[in-house]
């Protein structure tokens, strides 16, 4: 369904937040990584694409841990549907 037809966009229920990898930091990489994922009417993450990569294990990173979040469905009216989003995860380093 696509976005402007709901009443209520998917929201997080259980947000995981990905892991910087060692290698990522070692080379001071930030920036996004941009993933399009279909979420069902349960809430859960159906299939993941990498629509932005940025390598050195980030991108894996992001993909593992919005399989491992939920979400509150969303609706058209009143009804739960399928839902397809993009999911923009930034990673910057702390000084």
């Amino acid at each position: 369904v696509p976005i402007y037809e709901l009443s209520r966009v998917p929201s997080f229920k259980k947000r995981v937040i990905p892991k910087y990898t060692d290698t990522a930091r070692r080379a001071e990489i930030e920036g996004v990584v941009e993933l399009e994922l279909l979420i069902d009417e349960e809430g859960r993450v159906v299939w993941v694409k990498i629509r932005k990569k940025l390598g050195y294990g980030l991108d894996e990173a992001a993909v593992k841990a919005i399989k491992n979040s939920t979400f509150v469905p969303g609706l058209k009216d009143k009804e739960a549907v399928p839902v397809k989003l993009r999911i923009p995860y930034r990673f910057v380093l702390e000084d």
